[in-house]
């Protein structure tokens, strides 16, 4: 893709063409392929693949390695499969969440040329971001390509509506167990109700508000959500036990061992408690130079990323890191989905000019 044809127009084409390939997590392959055949014929580079995962690598030249960072899963489809466009708006799953990030990633290689940058450059386009965090496609490129961890700085193309979001909250899923007895429904007295022994703990969780703190100066907001209820085999049978998840999000500035104590002290002692997934928290990268650069020179709103992204994989493994896309984090996951059109030129723009590459008209 030639610099001067690179546009909200095109981008937003390009984008279009990401939504109408369906990628629910655990079937990007499709994808996958799709952007390895278009990188492997416009691309200078090296193209890397790794399971539904593609890594692109530009010529190294010793300076600071930039990676940007996008995922091509997304959540399963609620009526809103396919691209359509919309005044200036573009609607359809992925739209937002994040084919729109991975389609300035795709226009930024396809246009800059790699000996003009401040910086070597990469991008990575991984699987299975939506799913649980064991089976992150991100999490093994980091395994099998160690040098993505000696980046000088990475950028993930998470929605952030322009804005700079830093760092991102930790994320607790525990279960708790509330244990009972057995028992017919019409001899209650012959079991242990499991809702009726933990119907008072559970009315008192559900009304754990949040809680604002700051780190480094930026809002976040810590939560605790009731987020599944089980209970019960049978219409006449006596609940044996009830089984509660609880997700549990906290910010930059607490391990996930201190959250999970923090959690714990919230349950009985005689409920059964098992963390059956957690992630850490992002640090905030506000110190680095070139991330106060970035955001000086383009006048940038900063805010700290209420959920979870990848940031955090790379700044637990020392790299600065930080959340900059053209998507928005409010229209995740929702069946009306949609991006401003305008938003993929800006993203553009200011990342072509970071990196060293003309700007986009």
């Amino acid at each position: 893709m030639p610099v001067a044809a690179v546009t909200a127009e095109s981008l937003a084409e390009l984008t279009a063409q990401l939504v109408d390939i369906p990628s629910v997590t655990g079937q990007e392959r499709a994808i996958a392929d799709w952007i390895t055949a278009r990188l492997t014929a416009r691309a200078t580079g090296e193209v890397l693949r790794s399971g539904d995962a593609v890594v692109w690598r530009g010529p190294e030249r010793g300076r600071p390695r930039v990676v940007l960072v996008g995922h091509t899963d997304t959540v399963p489809p609620q009526g809103n499969v396919g691209a359509r466009r919309e005044g200036d708006r573009l609607y359809g799953i992925g739209a937002t969440d994040m084919k729109a990030g991975d389609a300035v990633m795709l226009a930024l290689i396809e246009s800059l040329d790699p000996a003009a940058l401040r910086f070597d450059l990469a991008c990575v386009f991984y699987d299975a971001e939506e799913g649980p965090a064991a089976n992150n496609g991100l999490k093994r490129l980091l395994l099998e390509m160690p040098w993505l961890t000696q980046a000088h700085l990475a950028i993930v193309l998470e929605p952030t509506d322009l804005r700079i979001e830093m760092g991102c909250n930790g994320i607790v899923n525990a279960e708790v167990t509330v244990p009972g007895v057995a028992g017919h429904a019409a001899r209650p007295w012959s079991g242990d109700n499991a809702v009726a022994k933990g119907a008072a703990w559970l009315s008192e969780i559900t009304r754990v508000g949040w809680e604002e703190r700051q780190v480094q100066g930026i809002a976040y907001r810590e939560t605790l959500q009731v987020t599944t209820v089980r209970a019960g085999v049978a219409r006449n049978v006596i609940p044996a036990e009830m089984v509660v998840n609880l997700n549990h999000r906290f910010t930059p500035d607490r391990t996930t061992e201190d959250a999970i104590a923090r959690l714990r002290a919230r349950v009985p002692q005689e409920f059964g408690f098992a963390v059956v997934d957690s992630a850490p928290p992002g640090g905030v990268s506000l110190d680095h130079p070139d991330v106060a650069a970035f955001i000086q020179r383009f006048s940038l709103e900063v805010a700290g990323k209420q959920g979870w992204t990848d940031v955090a994989r790379f700044t637990s493994v020392g790299v600065p890191a930080f959340n900059y896309g053209p998507g928005l984090a409010e229209l995740c996951h929702r069946t009306d989905e949609h991006l401003p059109i305008a938003n993929l030129a800006v993203v553009y723009q200011n990342l072509a000019a970071f990196l060293g590459g003309p700007d986009a008209r």
